[in-house]
């Protein structure tokens, strides 16, 4: 399954380290002087300049005029096509361990690291002739935290940023966060764009300090990019990047259609991530291929997601977000130095109580919901046997997963998730019914349209749910809509993959919860609601309103990585996951890269230096700028 929000996170560890920050060309270098020359996708030989390379993606961007770190909205696919536009702050050592310099060149943590100081690189120049410099890298935050989406992904992290001269900015957090290097290293918002892209009126093309620059972008089909002739980056030997004369991302989102395409040349290289086309390709002639499964960090997990409350984000609606179909929200009062009125926070808090109608599809106040309780999320969880799932949906390709962390994790600790157990799921659903007096269980499942496998995982679900009492509908949507819904709250269960990670704390926002009761800012202040109720964060897509979670979070995130506390904190996280059961948990999602043999290089890319080894592919992303080709 490919539905996800983002996933991207790698801890920072390493004696090599400078505030955080591997210095390109130090003993970093030593990590990777022994790797061997017959390493699939790595070719030290001289490269052929020219040619162009075509890249099956999974999915393309709702709207390119946005398309940015700030504004965008970045899956697997996304990262990659930002990779030809744009550089990133920074970018991961091959091993995982440490932060390397790209368009920053270092970052310093005051002494709780709550301020981070960051100098950034001379010389580097968007396609527009302009220089990158700290005015620039300041307006990409204000950007990305003005944004309605990305704002809410940063904002519980990031306070603000600003200059401190004119080639250094200084990250100022709101809570001590030692992994920020990793966090521009890794997360969509360390892409630095031009800032006349922001304009919400902008039209033109993405403007960016990358390898290739926009010829053209035909939506959900092709995008087309040219050679930046004026790439500020060489590689080891001083030839001036990218080696490629053009690069094209075409939009194939059958899983199936894209092996065909790699095995007809229609692509040259492309990214897979269904088990049984994995398995495919080892057996494609003239294809070499690459997975992540012993790459460094904690692979993101394939889950169905459930709408823990079901409401509408409650966030939003506390924030207003919803106040046109009359949830006024509880912060307009607070902004004004009112105590919002007991109407309004119940409004905010149960208002927008509901479920998706199976028969429009849309979602419905009227209805009864059945997944925001605890026992029948158990019941499917009971009811779901992840092991056949493994087997039949994705071929053997992974592993089962019973949490967020894969078992050779250093944070993996059986959490308890429950045991497949079909006579006790429906005695759970049977319960249920007697105690609700009701004669069907039921529920809407979000999956993706146009993909084949989508619909086989579907029909298993369907099948191991009936077996215990529950029906589910399906509802075929795109990818952007799909996410959108589950970002709103308008979504019963949902498809879905996210939380790969070597530190956890990447993750923190997406299960971050708010005292309700608490006056901000750090709470809510909805003095009227039960005292000692959390309600989620923006991003918290599954609604787990949970102090237990958050407090080990918190925890977690002022203890040094690696240390015994971090590590207990974050077992009691995945711990509280599988009492709560926000998430059904399925398998590890394996991200593969295949290439036809004329394709060279497409594993090897360095840091800002040219020189030290970076880690490419980088889950579901590749970096494109010292790929070449044979013909």
């Amino acid at each position: 399954m490919s539905s996800q929000f983002s996933r991207r996170s790698f801890l920072t560890r390493s004696a090599a380290t400078l505030g955080g920050i591997a210095v390109a060309g130090s003993v970093v270098d030593g990590f990777f002087a022994d790797f061997a020359e017959a390493a699939i996708g790595v070719n030290s030989g001289k490269p052929r300049i020219g040619g162009t390379l075509t890249v099956g993606t999974l999915s393309d961007v709702p709207n390119y005029h946005t398309f940015n770190g700030s504004q965008g909205k970045m899956d697997a696919s996304g990262f990659c096509v930002a990779n030809a536009l744009y550089d990133p702050l920074f970018v991961m050592s091959h091993d995982g361990r440490v932060a390397l310099p790209m368009l920053a060149q270092s970052a310093t943590p005051n002494s709780d690291y709550t301020v981070w100081t960051i100098v950034l690189h001379r010389g580097a120049y968007f396609t527009n002739g302009d220089e990158f410099n700290a005015e620039i890298c300041v307006k990409n935050y204000q950007a990305a935290a003005a944004d309605p989406t990305v704002g809410l992904a940063i904002q519980p992290l990031v306070a603000s940023v600003t200059m401190v001269d004119a080639y250094t900015v200084a990250y100022n957090m709101v809570i001590p966060f030692t992994t920020l290097p990793v966090f521009l290293a890794e997360q969509q918002v360390g892409y630095m764009a031009h800032p006349d892209s922001f304009v919400p009126t902008y039209t033109g093309k993405p403007i960016g300090t990358g390898p290739f620059k926009v010829k053209s972008w035909v939506v959900g089909v092709e995008s087309q990019f040219t050679r930046n002739e004026n790439y500020w980056r060489s590689d080891a030997a001083g030839r001036r990047l990218p080696y490629l004369n053009a690069i094209n991302f075409k939009t194939i989102v059958d899983s199936a259609s894209r092996n065909e395409a790699l095995q007809t040349g229609a692509v040259d290289i492309m990214l897979q991530q269904t088990g049984t086309q994995i398995n495919a390709l080892k057996h494609m002639a003239n294809v070499s291929m690459v997975t992540d499964i012993d790459q460094p960090s904690d692979a993101a997990v394939n889950f169905l997601i459930c709408n823990t409350t079901s409401t509408l984000n409650q966030y939003f609606c506390w924030a207003g977000e919803f106040a046109s179909i009359g949830v006024p929200g509880s912060l307009s009062y607070i902004e004004k130095g009112e105590a919002p009125p007991a109407a309004v926070q119940d409004a905010d808090y149960l208002g927008t109580l509901g479920a998706v109608n199976p028969s429009t599809l849309q979602w419905d106040t009227s209805l009864k919901p059945v997944i925001n309780d605890l026992s029948i999320r158990k019941a499917c969880a009971m009811a779901i046997n992840r092991k056949i799932y493994f087997r039949v949906i994705d071929d053997n390709v992974g592993a089962v997963a019973n949490g967020a962390f894969r078992t050779t994790s250093r944070y993996y600790k059986n959490p308890g998730y429950p045991s497949y157990n079909p006579a006790k799921a429906r005695a759970l659903v049977d319960a249920y019914k007697s105690a609700n007096g009701l004669s069907k269980v039921s529920f809407v499942i979000d999956i993706l349209s146009d993909d084949a496998v989508a619909q086989q995982a579907f029909s298993f679900f369907q099948q191991q749910l009936s077996a215990v009492g529950i029906t589910v509908t399906p509802r075929p949507l795109v990818q952007s809509t799909l996410i959108n819904n589950v970002i709103y709250g308008e979504y019963d269960c949902a498809t879905w993959n996210q939380f790969g990670a070597v530190d956890p704390s990447l993750n923190y926002v997406w299960w971050l919860s708010l005292p309700a009761t608490t006056a901000p800012p750090d709470g809510l202040g909805m003095s009227s609601l039960p005292a000692g109720t959390n309600i989620a964060g923006a991003v918290n897509f599954a609604h787990q309103g949970d102090p237990t979670v958050e407090n080990a979070m918190l925890a977690a995130l002022g203890s040094r990585p690696g240390s015994a506390t971090t590590r207990s904190s974050w077992e009691t996280v995945n711990q509280q996951f599988a009492q709560t059961i926000p998430y059904l948990w399925l398998d590890v999602l394996v991200n593969a890269w295949a290439a036809r043999n004329h394709v060279q290089n497409w594993c090897y890319a360095t840091a800002g230096d040219g020189t030290t080894r970076m880690l490419s592919p980088d889950q579901g992303a590749c970096r494109w700028d010292q790929i070449w080709l044979t013909k």
